[in-house]
């Protein structure tokens, strides 16, 4: 049997590919524009901002090549669910789906890591200008003055918040994922035992009635789980571990079903 661990590994390093090319094309995108910036008249940015024209330019792409790699990671995982390459590996189908799930979420956030690096890069260019290195030298004589400041940074960020956060995010990303995954895999089930004629129309019906399935479902969930407070949610940390509860609770709920329909119905072609 295949070990969790080297499948995981497996499908990290081919989703990986993806990371970096969203990246470099990240990157160019805001190089080229910067240049244009920083070289045309009448542009974006007035002399005194202009050394942060490549990090200003190559952060306002952050989110579409979040979005880009959401997507891709997500045509990724589809795929490999139909690969019979993958499906032949001997191992479960409950770690197979875990292994494709976290190998595309861990993936993500290496992506933002490498976001964070590009961004203190592009912004180096920025310490060439008089006003910002002033500014910065204010900056730091304001906190070093400040006799409470990593107190008030501890208030303003608190470590447990945080986590919750963190968290959270990471309930959202397998929640999203897997919604996308029993929307995948319950129309194909459902096509495979209709007649072949007409069937991708057939499916793009079921896959719409199903969508419409998924968001009424999760929002009784999400209303009948809200009914169960136990505290003043005025409180941070419990608003926080009621909401990663119902994104839990759905993460289960949508992860056993899809491991059924890998297990019992869907086969690698």
């Amino acid at each position: 049997m295949t070990t969790f661990k080297a499948l995981f590994n497996q499908m990290g390093k081919k989703k990986r590919r993806s990371v970096y090319l969203l990246a470099l094309l990240q990157l160019v995108a805001g190089s080229v524009f910067a240049l244009w910036a920083f070289f045309s008249n009448g542009g974006a940015f007035s002399n005194t901002d202009k050394p942060v024209a490549w990090f200003v330019m190559v952060a306002t792409f952050t989110p579409f090549t979040d979005i880009a790699y959401v997507i891709l990671s997500a045509w990724q995982n589809e795929k490999e669910y139909s690969s019979q390459t993958w499906r032949l590996v001997p191992i479960s189908s409950s770690k197979f789906y875990l292994a494709n799930i976290l190998s595309a979420i861990v993936n993500g956030l290496y992506l933002v890591l490498i976001q964070i690096g590009m961004g203190i890069v592009t912004f180096l260019p920025a310490f060439l200008s008089k006003d910002i290195r002033t500014n910065i030298w204010q900056i730091n004589q304001a906190f070093g003055k400040e006799t409470h400041f990593w107190q008030k940074v501890s208030d303003s960020f608190p470590i447990g918040e945080i986590l919750s956060a963190f968290l959270a995010f990471l309930l959202f990303a397998i929640l999203v994922y897997s919604i996308i995954t029993t929307l995948n895999l319950s129309s194909r089930t459902i096509t495979d035992f209709l007649p072949d004629k007409h069937s991708k129309l057939v499916r793009f019906v079921i896959m719409i009635i199903l969508i419409f399935i998924v968001i009424v479902l999760t929002n009784n969930l999400g209303g009948l789980l809200n009914q169960l407070r136990w505290g003043d949610t005025d409180n941070g940390l419990l608003a926080f571990a009621e909401s990663n509860l119902v994104m839990a609770l759905i993460d289960i709920i949508l992860g056993s079903i899809n491991i059924w329909l890998l297990k019992d119905f869907h086969e690698g072609k």
